[in-house]
Parts: structure tokens; C-alpha cells; sequence
């Protein structure tokens, strides 16, 4: 009974853990889902960043580039505009010779402002060349930043993944410890039930006789904890035990088989004195019967003795046969009976101890991989710890960087 409510039990927690794996696969199945869909938008999204970025920064260097062509025709228009206004106060200054010294000067002052004017202009197309330059790297900046953002986001998915995992196996492995548990259990009450086994044995009388090679092992029911004989056992009394030690032949099989033979042979000699007793009967009857008992002598009296020792001995051989009979059908139950216990409890601990082997294996393997998911977790751990660091970083400099 109680092999069968532990197989009934483990066939219920089986199907509870293949309902329970089954759940977990589909919410696994789902979360793997959503992770990509949430990779293939970040990816996506970097597609469009970059894209915009690229976009912003043309544009940038296109609208330097007109700021800078625009600069250079205002500046060339208005050194047009000087010359034009030197040309015509040099022919206004033919007409007056009074005012040709301070035109002279004014021309002076005019080159030296254009001078400095193109200074100007060199230093502000260095100054646009810089600024660009830092435009640039503040671009590369927030693309890197974004793919840090984006490596952090996926880490942190990562992590998250790991922890369910984690926590999966971790419910796994208390599933596996509890059925070892009740493992461990069963295989205490199947040594309990042997050791009851052995002392009912005992207390009854018995012993175990074991058909092997040569003499007939005989073995004495107190020992609880030693194996049983391993193959052809049987349970008998110690009467029958004695019984078959004074029988010929070396094993249990050519006791019965000598047993049987015996009982044959005296079935046969029953037959011949059944035989001859009603060979004398009918021979006895064929005589004289008009003589007197009290005249009977000689043969008659011989024959008579004969019958009646017969008759004996036949009785004797018929209780003898009998016992014999009821002894092999008891020897023969027995042994059935007992080979399908052995059996049985053979199967039931080979059973066990295969059981607690795969237990332990799995058991095994659930803390190689706790250790490794641990492993990972402490790794992904330190990994977001330096993202995070170079994070900080980044945004001190890109505040650096605006505040200059």
C-alpha cells in the first residue's frame, strides 16, 4: 500500500512539475518575445538617431558654409565699395590739390582696417573650424552616450532575465529536494518492511534455504540487515529443514526431484503388494473352506501373516506418501510465493536506489548551475557598475563641455 500512494504520489507531483515546466516554457517563450521586439525597436530607434544625427549635422556644415560664403561677400563687397570711394576722391583730388594729403591718409587708415578686417576673417573661419570640430565631438558624444544607454538598458534586460532564471532553477531544485525527500522516505519504510520481513521470519520459526551450487545454504532469519540468498529461496520450517538435510542430493531441486522419485517408487510397490495380496485372496478362496479354523497350520498360517504385514506396511506407506505429497505441495507454494517477494523487493530497491542516484545527479547539476547563474549575476553586477561609472563620466563631460 505504500508503494502504491508513493507511485500515485510521484505520478501527482510529476504532472504537477510537467504543468508547472510547461507554464514557466510559455512565460519564457513570452518573455524572449518581447525582449526581441524590444531590441528590434532600439535598433530601430539607433537606425533613426543615427540618421537625424547625420541629417543635424550636415545641415550644421551647410549653414557654416553659407554663413561663410555670405561673410566673404560682405567683406568683399565693402572693399569694392572702398575702392570705389578711393577711385573717385583720387580724381576728385586732381581737381583739388588742397585735399590730397588727408585722402592719402584716409587710404592708409583703409588698407590697415582691411588688414585687420581679413584678420578678423581668418580668425573667426578658425574660430568656425573649432566650433565644428566641437560640434562633431559633441555628436560622437551623444552617440556614444546613446549606445551606453542602450548597453545598459540590454544588461539590465539581461540581468532581469538571469534572476528569473535563477529563480526558476531555484524552485526546480526545492521540487528536486522534496522529491528526494519522499525518495528517502519510501526507501526507509521499504528497509523497515525488510527488517519486519526478517524478524516475522524469526519469531516464526523459519529459516531461509537457498538453492546454490553444492551443500544447500542455510541461513537463520536474524539477520535484518544482511542480504537475502540470491537466487532460488525458499522459506521453511525447521522440521522440513531437518527433513531435507537427511534427504540425498546436493541441492534443493534433487532433494524434491529424489522426494518425487521416492514417492514413485513406493506407488509402485503399493501397486505389486495390492497385487499379490489379492493374488493369495483369490487364492485362499479357491481352497478347502469346509475346514475348521482351528485346523489351519502350515502355508495358511504364513499366508496369513504375510497379509496382514502386508496391509501394514502399506498403511505405512500410504501415510508416508501422503506426508510426503503434502510436504512437496508446501515446499512448492512456498517457493513461489517467496521467488515473487524477492523479486518484488529486488525491483522496489533497485528502483530506490536508482531513483536516489538520478536524484542526486540532478541535484548536482542544479548547484553547478545555481553557481554558475550566481557567477553571471556577479558579473553582469560589476559590468553595470562600470557602465554606470562611465555613464557619470560622460554626462560630467558633456556638462564640462556646455558650460564652456
Amino acid at each position: 500500500m505504500s508503494s502504491q500512494s508513493s507511485g500515485r504520489r510521484r505520478s501527482n507531483n510529476m504532472r504537477q512539475y510537467s504543468a508547472e515546466d510547461q507554464a514557466l516554457n510559455m512565460i519564457s517563450k513570452e518573455a524572449e518575445t518581447r525582449l526581441a521586439v524590444k531590441r528590434a525597436a532600439r535598433a530601430e530607434a539607433r537606425e533613426i538617431r543615427l540618421k537625424e544625427m547625420e541629417k543635424q549635422q550636415k545641415e550644421t556644415e551647410a549653414k557654416q558654409d553659407r554663413i561663410y560664403e555670405l561673410t566673404n561677400e560682405h567683406a568683399a563687397a565693402k572693399i569694392r565699395q572702398q575702392l570705389s570711394g578711393s577711385c573717385s576722391g583720387s580724381r576728385r583730388g586732381s581737381t583739388e590739390s588742397n585735399d590730397s594729403d588727408t585722402k592719402e591718409t584716409d587710404f592708409k587708415k583703409r588698407a590697415l582696417k582691411l588688414a585687420e578686417l581679413r584678420e578678423l576673417e581668418e580668425k573667426y573661419k578658425a574660430a568656425m573650424m573649432t566650433s565644428a570640430q566641437l560640434d562633431n565631438e559633441k555628436q560622437s558624444l551623444i552617440y556614444q552616450v546613446e549606445l551606453l544607454k542602450d548597453q545598459l538598458e540590454e544588461q539590465d534586460e539581461g540581468y532581469t532575465e538571469l534572476q528569473r532564471e535563477h529563480k526558476e532553477k531555484c524552485r526546480e531544485y526545492e521540487f528536486q529536494k522534496r522529491d528526494m525527500k519522499s525518495m528517502e522516505h519510501e526507501l526507509s519504510i521499504i528497509k523497515q518492511q525488510l527488517e519486519i520481513k526478517d524478524r516475522l521470519i524469526e519469531d516464526s520459526g523459519f529459516v531461509i534455504v537457498a538453492n546454490n551450487s553444492g551443500e544447500p545454504l542455510l541461513e537463520k532469519s536474524a539477520r535484518h540487515n544482511g542480504p537475502l540468498p540470491s537466487s532460488g529461496t525458499v522459506l521453511v520450517s525447521i522440521e522440513t529443514r531437518n527433513f531435507l538435510e537427511k534427504a540425498g542430493g546436493s541441492t534443493l531441486d534433487e532433494k524434491i526431484k529424489s522426494f518425487a522419485l521416492e514417492r514413485d517408487t513406493l506407488r509402485k510397490e503399493i501397486k505389486n503388494l495390492k497385487s499379490e495380496i489379492e493374488e493369495s485372496q483369490y487364492n485362499a478362496k479357491k481352497g478347502d473352506h469346509s475346514s475348521n479354523v482351528n485346523q489351519i497350520n502350515g502355508p495358511e498360517m504364513q499366508l496369513y501373516e504375510i497379509q496382514r504385514e502386508a496391509s501394514k506396511q502399506i498403511h505405512d506407506y500410504k501415510f508416508k506418501l501422503q506426508k510426503a505429497e503434502q510436504d512437496i505441495a508446501t515446499l512448492e507454494g512456498m517457493v513461489t510465493r517467496l521467488d515473487t517477494q524477492v523479486k518484488r523487493y529486488k525491483s522496489d530497491a533497485e528502483r530506490a536506489e536508482g531513483m536516489e542516484d538520478e536524484l542526486k545527479q540532478e541535484k548536482r547539476k542544479l548547484q553547478k548551475e545555481m553557481r554558475e547563474a550566481l557567477t553571471q549575476i556577479e558579473e553582469l553586477q560589476n559590468q553595470n557598475k562600470s557602465l554606470t561609472a562611465r555613464l557619470e563620466r560622460i554626462k560630467q563631460t558633456r556638462t564640462a563641455l556646455g558650460i564652456q
